[in-house]
């Protein structure tokens, strides 16, 4: 009902951003949207685990429509101390979203900036509202450009100058040619766009670039991720092409798993 509402020319003409608050509620509609399409009750209840991938493909679609329609999209999560495990064994605490971590890797791919806000002391003793914007190993943030700071003020000035000068410093870097003032929405007709046997082709060269000795660390590694996305069970080689973006979503993955092995 709302992406339909999100289409009218009326509506594109009062607002420019859509806010969601929280993302993490939305992801939990879309799960309960999935799970009444498929009636049942709980998302596993869905066989071979296929409710994730479909909760996973209905959620990245509903968000994508969003910004082909030329809106802005915040999304905003709380935030949770959560301990995990390296791979040595080694406990440690982040900072990281509220989120479902299937909802979060897709949240993470299609955010430009990814924040995380919290009050601090100034040396006045006075307090105030700072955004952090690149992460540490206590908690999660990022940004897209290269020159951001680690953190400013949380205020909207402030952030449109901190894109503004990390896109200037950019330019002066790379040269202005490969820049232009001109707005692009890179997430339109994403679908014709993305070439199903160059992803299929991609996929296989991913696989081979893998070493022997180390395949039996990745396997089940790239298992999860063909099943988040395909369902448990399924092979990227049975791949149709009307799951080309779904396609699209394993070779990303796959290649942030060999880049941070």
């Amino acid at each position: 009902m709302t992406l339909r509402q999100l289409k009218d020319e009326q509506v594109k003409e009062r607002f420019e951003t859509i806010i969601l608050d929280t993302v993490d509620i939305a992801y939990s509609y879309c799960e309960k949207y999935i799970c009444a399409n498929n009636a049942v009750d709980a998302i596993g209840d869905i066989p071979y685990g296929k409710g994730y991938a479909l909760v996973a493909n209905e959620f990245d679609e509903c968000l994508r429509q969003i910004v082909q329609m030329n809106y802005g999209l915040i999304m905003i999560s709380h935030a949770t101390d959560k301990t995990f495990t390296d791979e040595q064994g080694q406990q440690y605490n982040k900072i990281v979203p509220t989120l479902d971590k299937r909802a979060n890797n897709i949240v993470a791919r299609m955010a430009d900036i990814i924040g995380y806000s919290r009050p601090i002391t100034n040396e006045d003793n006075s307090t105030s509202t700072k955004l952090f914007i690149r992460g540490t190993n206590r908690f999660e943030a990022g940004s897209r450009f290269k020159y951001t700071p680690d953190y400013i003020d949380f205020t909207y000035k402030d952030l449109v100058n901190s894109i503004g000068d990390a896109i200037d410093k950019q330019a002066e870097e790379d040269g202005e040619e490969f820049f232009t003032k001109q707005r692009e929405n890179n997430y339109k007709n994403i679908n014709d766009e993305l070439d199903f046997d160059k992803l299929m082709l991609e996929f296989k060269e991913l696989i081979k670039s893998i070493p022997e000795d180390e395949m039996e660390y990745f396997a089940p590694r790239i298992t999860e991720i063909t099943d988040r996305y395909l369902g448990k069970g399924k092979k990227v080689g049975l791949a149709t092409r009307d799951q080309v973006e779904q396609l699209s979503l394993i070779n990303f993955d796959l290649k942030e798993l060999l880049q941070g092995a």
